[in-house]
């Protein structure tokens, strides 16, 4: 059964389509992967479940209920959280801020179990707390920025090119957290252009091109289809 169901979604900015009629569903427990080239939607899919952008058509539903068109600190509260393209810390702010500013909504008791439950995946939580989140590196600041979006205790975890900049062995690190975080329950969608490393990792992936599914299928096979290894896997 779905737990966040995307079906026949239309998006439009600025007068021009770039979703549609798109469908994706992510499973309970599930890590599902969107594959594409840069420009053909997929941060706008992310960004329209998110409540950033309003869909002009189809649903968007979180366990049965519809959050299509909600504010983007609703979709939160349902159970939604994205880690953003780019990490976008606040970088003058040292971590523990930079995690309040992604958990606003909790108390001071509920804050001190997130933040302990978020050290225990990302030990540099902890070991850096009072330092500047923009002094950090590349990899420490991504595990800030997933660290901040668990803070909510989200059903289903929204990543956005969490490998992007990264060394190789920063990329095997945060995917090993990102599969630490859906073995203790969260449900993850992840947009990334490592897509080896992506259909290694995921369950289901989706080839998104020109703003329409093009291909869906269980990850190890589309890691076996010879048009995704020649477009995505280099031949």
């Amino acid at each position: 059964m779905s737990l966040l169901a995307v079906d026949k979604l239309d998006v439009r900015l600025g007068g021009r389509s770039i979703l549609n009629g798109v469908s994706v569903s992510v499973p309970e427990g599930g890590l599902v992967t969107i594959l594409g080239r840069n420009g053909v939607g997929k941060t706008t899919l992310l960004r329209t479940i998110s409540g950033l952008y309003r869909p002009l058509a189809g649903s968007i539903s979180l366990g049965g209920t519809e959050i299509g068109g909600m504010a983007p600190h609703q979709v939160v509260r349902a159970g939604v959280a994205q880690a953003p393209e780019g990490r976008q810390l606040f970088g003058d702010m040292d971590v523990i801020e930079n995690l309040r500013a992604g958990s606003l909504h909790l108390s001071r008791a509920d804050f001190a179990r997130r933040v302990e439950y978020v050290s225990n995946l990302f030990p540099i939580v902890s070991e850096r707390s009072n330092q500047p989140a923009g002094s950090l590196s590349g990899g420490e600041q991504q595990m800030v920025c997933i660290a901040r979006s668990l803070m909510g205790s989200p059903r289903v975890l929204l990543l956005d090119e969490p490998s992007l900049g990264l060394a190789p062995m920063m990329v095997a690190r945060i995917f090993d957290l990102i599969t630490s975080i859906r073995a203790n329950g969260v449900a993850v969608l992840l947009v990334e252009q490592n897509a080896r490393v992506a259909l290694r990792t995921a369950d289901y992936a989706y080839v998104l091109d020109q703003g329409r599914i093009a291909l869906e299928g269980p990850a190890h096979e589309l890691a076996g289809d010879e048009r995704v290894a020649t477009a995505y896997l280099g031949g």
